[in-house]
């Protein structure tokens, strides 16, 4: 039970961590996390007893088989120099000279675990790049190096490392038995990755020409794969289950997209959405949980005499300047070369400094370093252990940290895109040179949904009329949030008009609600209630805000209750009571868009101010006669299932209208291709949403 509530807990912090970056996204999430796990340890007294082995397995193998499966074909090719300098000479060099200046600094630490801490902190986190590049610009050849190196450094430096630690729990370090131990580990774990990689693709491919193109069990495959591969790897071949994992991934990413159009889309989009939250949330379980196991080290180290606290602060950040160093030197003398190579190449020292803070180390540093064991072959303690686990935690938050504030004043310039989506960055400057950009994505998605509308009132009929009054106020609120979000980044928008307008429905709706009781039409009981919803009403519009059913739930079931309450304790009865609140929906609603149309007529003119004013009352209309329709509609059983059919195919008719005019408008070049695919994506989701659930013969 105890495994089972710390699960519960470690994915709330996880969730909490991504809501607070959402309002500070200028800091790293992974910080925000560390941050929740120091609470959760110093607060309630959590500690995780980390076992190494379902550690690695738990953590390390899916992390990497996702890096693997989205792995940079095109990058790594073009950039195939730079990267596999990275990924594996940089490593390798960073594991031999950090770790003997990291022995000269801390002497405590024999060589092997100096070695050890080199190695684990020689990795980089593509991701947290990414997060801190969607607010700089990062040169795209930097980008597409770490993006590509992050693949394979991962598992050289991982290999490093085990074979640093493996040494010192045997207590020996041999140079020749780590080097044959190393190429074991590496050509042993490529041949299994390799071997079951293929396999489970023919596996996967046989059960297609069966006819089994089923959505689950495919999902289920590749989350269960990384963990298979990684399990036969260590312990039936005691090889690198970190490479197996790695090739396993890369080949089945090969071999699945050359059948990518023999399976259904379906499949590719819910693996990847799945992987996207699977991964998301182990990501932020590692930083959680090294936020918890801080207070550990730290404790042993401030009741160590061997050594203060702040000198292992000062360790940490020498530490992090070396790796810092390193990799700074070692891209600039990368520039240098291909300077001498291709003449027309310009070194620059600000590119060096750049690939030098894109090195920052994250969640795989992490879950490496939370796997050393507590105890060697003799029996005695790890040398240091709490030491190296608090050394590289300072060395991950000090890579986030120094990268968060200098990579914005290095660089210089702001981003104009987002990097996390590499091919498209590349193309899309070019593209709009060359077009005529005048839509931005707000409005792009503002003009398809005002399309989607108008193909709406062409379908109309007797039939439908309450369906597409409904479609038609859902868009238009989907439209309203889109203009708020606008006008957040735009104060200057002035929304009093929009405010006066619903005042000016507001009095009529109250002025025919009065003469509904006097014409004894209503009875107190009704006038009463719906005076009592005109209020909340005017509330919202004082303090500019929009009504939501799924925010304010709990408060109208408490009011529904009260006045079943109040009616059972009246003289009226339940029916009568419903009449009169039908009756008195549909007359206010009457009187509203009567006023609203009297209003309106001084805005007659063809002036952009005047289309406005009068675009906002036909929004408003448009609501009130779907309140109508909705008191005269029939309800039941059929007429609901009727009701479904017709939403359904109205809805898929908008959203085809609305695909094809952002299609258009790319082709046009009023949108940028990056715009164009986002609002097709989301008008995907929202054909799959209104799908969902239809079994239709």
């Amino acid at each position: 039970m105890a495994i089972l509530e710390l699960i519960v807990i470690l994915i709330i912090a996880v969730t909490v961590s991504n809501v607070i970056s959402h309002f500070i996204p200028e800091i790293p999430v992974s910080l925000f996390q560390i941050v929740i796990g120091l609470f959760l340890a110093f607060t309630f007294g959590i500690y995780v007893d980390v076992d190494s082995h379902w550690f690695m397995l738990l953590f390390i193998a899916p992390l990497l088989f996702n890096d693997a499966w989205r792995f940079p074909k095109r990058e790594l090719w073009e950039l195939r120099g730079p990267i596999l300098g990275n990924a594996i000479i940089l490593v390798l060099l960073t594991t031999l000279v950090g770790g003997f200046f990291i022995h000269l600094l801390i002497p405590q630490f024999p060589r092997s675990v100096a070695l050890a801490l080199a190695a684990v902190v020689s990795p980089t986190d593509p991701v947290a790049v990414q997060a801190i590049a969607r607010r700089v610009k990062l040169p795209a050849n930097v980008m597409h190096v770490v993006s590509g190196e992050s693949l394979i450094n991962d598992a050289s430096g991982l290999v490093s490392f085990n074979t640093a630690i493996k040494a010192t729990v045997a207590g020996t370090f041999l140079i020749g038995s780590a080097i044959g131990n190393f190429f074991w580990m590496t050509i042993v774990g490529l041949i299994v990755g390799l071997v079951i990689g293929s396999f489970v693709s023919w596996l996967r491919d046989s059960f297609d020409r069966a006819g089994l193109n089923d959505v689950v069990f495919h999902t289920v495959v590749t989350l269960v794969m990384p963990f298979i591969i990684y399990w036969i790897a260590e312990g039936v071949f005691h090889s690198s289950g970190v490479i197996a994992v790695v090739a396993g991934g890369v080949l089945s990413k090969i071999l699945s997209d050359q059948h990518i159009n023999a399976r259904s889309p379906e499949i590719s989009v819910v693996a990847v959405r799945t992987w996207e939250i699977f991964v998301y949330l182990l990501n932020g379980t590692i930083f959680v949980l090294l936020g918890i196991e801080l207070p550990a080290a730290m404790t042993s180290i401030f009741r160590s005499t061997q050594i203060h606290t702040g000198m292992a602060i000062f360790y940490g950040v020498t530490v992090w300047f070396i790796v810092f160093a390193i990799r700074t030197v070692w891209a600039y003398g990368t520039q240098i070369t291909y300077h001498l190579q291709h003449r027309e190449r310009r070194v620059s020292f600000r590119t060096a400094v750049t690939s030098g803070l894109t090195g920052v180390r994250g969640a795989v540093t992490m879950a490496a370093v939370l796997t050393v064991p507590s105890v060697i072959d003799d029996g005695s303690a790890f040398p240091q252990r709490n030491l190296l686990i608090f050394v590289a935690a300072v060395v991950v938050i000090m890579s986030l940290l120094v990268a968060t504030v200098m990579l914005p004043i290095v660089t210089k310039e702001r981003a104009t895109h987002d990097f996390t989506q590499p091919e498209i960055a590349e193309v899309e400057p070019t593209a709009q040179k060359k077009s005529k950009v005048d839509l931005t994505e707000a409005q792009a998605r503002i003009f398809a949904i005002q399309i989607g509308i108008q193909v709406l009132r062409e379908q109309q009929n007797d039939d439908n009329r309450t369906i597409v009054y409904e479609l038609i106020s859902r868009k238009q609120q989907t439209m309203a949030q889109i203009r708020r979000q606008l006008d957040k980044k735009n104060p200057s928008h002035n929304v009093e008009n929009d405010r006066e307008l619903r005042f000016v429905a507001l009095e009529a709706q109250r002025d025919r609600l009065r003469q509904l009781l006097a014409d004894e039409m209503i009875s107190v009981l009704t006038y009463s209630a719906q005076t009592r919803r005109l209020d909340r009403l005017e509330n919202l519009i004082n303090s500019d805000q929009h009504y939501h059913i799924s925010t304010q739930w709990l408060l109208i079931l408490i009011r529904r209750g009260l006045r079943s309450i109040r009616i059972w304790l009246s003289d009226e009865s339940t029916d009568k009571f419903r009449q009169e609140t039908s009756l008195a929906i549909t007359e206010t609603s009457k009187a509203a868009i009567k006023a609203l149309s009297e209003y309106m007529e001084k805005y007659n003119g063809d002036t952009v101010s005047h289309r406005m004013e009068r675009q906002a009352a036909y929004n408003l209309i448009v609501g009130y006669r779907n309140r109508i329709e909705n008191e005269k509609h029939d309800d039941t059983p059929e007429q609901r299932d009727l009701d479904d059919k017709n939403r359904m195919e109205l809805e898929v008719k908008a959203l085809n209208v609305q695909r094809e005019t952002i299609q258009q408008l790319y082709e046009q070049g009023r949108i940028t291709r990056q715009a164009g695919i986002n609002i097709r994506q989301f008008i995907n989701y929202a054909e799959t949403a209104a799908l969902a659930g239809r079994d239709e013969e």
